[in-house]
Formats: C-alpha cells, sequence, structure tokens
C-alpha cells in the first residue's frame, strides 16, 4: 500500500504545505501544538478540504484538486482514532464496533465478536461509554476503527487523554495493532518518546511545513533541523 500526499491548507495560524510519501510503514509526526500535526490527518482521512493538491492510495485518486476529486471520508477506507475516541455515546460498545462493519451480516457479526476477544472487551460489550475506563474506550475505538478494514490507519495523539500507567499499557497494545496491520499508518504526537518507541520514520513538523522527514532512529540520534534538536535534545 502507497500512501502519496501533497497539499495545502489554510489555518488560522498560517498555512500548511506538505509532501511526502509513504509505503507499507509506520510514520509518526512529530511537531508542537498547533503545527498542524492534527489538521495533515483530518485532510488525509476526508475530514477537512486541503486549498489544494493531491491525495493518492495506490492507483486510486482520493482528491485533486485540479481534476475536481475530492473523496467522501466514508469512501476513503481509511481509519481514524480521535484524540477523545469519538465513540457514540448512545451505542454499547457492541453496537459501536458493529456500526463500522463493511458488512452486517453473519460473517461481519463474528468479526466483531473477534474483535471483542481481541481487545479483552467481551466484558463490556453491552456497556455504554460512558461508564468505561480511558483504556476500555481506547480499546472499543480501536475495534471500531479495524472493523471497517481500512486501508490505512491514523492515529491522533492516541495517548493524550490517558494517565501515565494506562499510556505504557495501551502503548504496547497500539505496538501491536500496528505490528498485524502491516501497511500505511500514521501516528501524531508531541511526545518524542512516543514516536521513538512506535515508529520507523519520522516527520518533524514546524509552522505547517517539514522541518526533517527520515529514519526515526538516524533523526533521534542526529536531527538536522532546528526544530529536531529543539524537540528530541532540547536545543
Amino acid at each position: 500500500m502507497k500512501l502519496q500526499v501533497e497539499l495545502v491548507k489554510k489555518v488560522k495560524t498560517g498555512t500548511i504545505r506538505l509532501e511526502f510519501s509513504l509505503e507499507n510503514e509506520v510514520l509518526g509526526i512529530l511537531g508542537r501544538s498547533g503545527c498542524g500535526k492534527s489538521v495533515t490527518l483530518k485532510c488525509i482521512a476526508g475530514i477537512l478540504p486541503p486549498e489544494s493538491g493531491r491525495i493518492r492510495l495506490d492507483d486510486q485518486t482520493l482528491y485533486d484538486s485540479e481534476k475536481k476529486i475530492n473523496r467522501k471520508a466514508r469512501e476513503r477506507r481509511i481509519g481514524y482514532l480521535f484524540q477523545n475516541y469519538a465513540l457514540f455515546p448512545n451505542l454499547t460498545v457492541l453496537e459501536n464496533i458493529c456500526f463500522s462493519l463493511k458488512k452486517k451480516d453473519r460473517a461481519g457479526q463474528a468479526y466483531a465478536r473477534e474483535l471483542l476477544e481481541r481487545f479483552y472487551l467481551t466484558e463490556v460489550a453491552d456497556s455504554y461509554p460512558a461508564v468505561l475506563s480511558g483504556g476500555q474506550q481506547q480499546r472499543t475505538a480501536m475495534a471500531r476503527m479495524l472493523a471497517a478494514k481500512p486501508r490505512v490507519l491514523l492515529l491522533d495523539e492516541p495517548f493524550s487523554a490517558l494517565d501515565s500507567f494506562l499510556r505504557r499499557e495501551m502503548e504496547r497494545e497500539v505496538q501491536e495493532v500496528l505490528n498485524n496491520f502491516g501497511g500505511v499508518s500514521i501516528l501524531v504526537s508531541h511526545n518524542k518518546e512516543e514516536i521513538r518507541r512506535l515508529t520507523r520514520r519520522c516527520m518533524v513538523m514546524e509552522q505547517g511545513k517539514i522541518a526533517e522527514i527520515g529514519k526515526t532512529e538516524e533523526i533521534f540520534v542526529h536531527p538536522c533541523s532546528e526544530e529536531g534538536k529543539l524537540l528530541i535534545s532540547g536545543g
């Protein structure tokens, strides 16, 4: 699976201008708050429209400003894990997962049950999000994301709503999801250690632009941009 991104998006703080491509890998986007990390994910997912550019997934065009192509989010088959998980409060855990099923037949229901077991949610299958722990909410959101059998995974600050102990526990589960997925995934965080542990490729963003991009470990050992030096080694 290959994802190619060229986009220009105006935001309150300026303009985001990015160009990069990924192929069957996990990219970590590291940057300070307001640099455009989350907006970038929303443009890829089809939640926000760029001003111009192109987004392609293998041989399919998801967005092309010149050709006036802009596929709806539900047509892109891109899984998105929001910061606050965005679970439907009026649906149970199982209903939340089933909502994303591509096919709601017997095979689909069986897959939903499989996801319940995989994410240790069987005992709370009939519970509503309001009574779930933070970890259970995140596992439900991940299961719902995978139920749609997405071609790309986008994770937007997936641990920001969790306490420090739960963060490390859930980080291991996210690592397992990313390893098993095997396609294109993008993890956004302002926590450098999360990026270092969970990704093999890293992009440092500064004010809507790419400060540097490359292998995660190489950037962490020898950041070449001033922003990279500041975020990784403190200056």
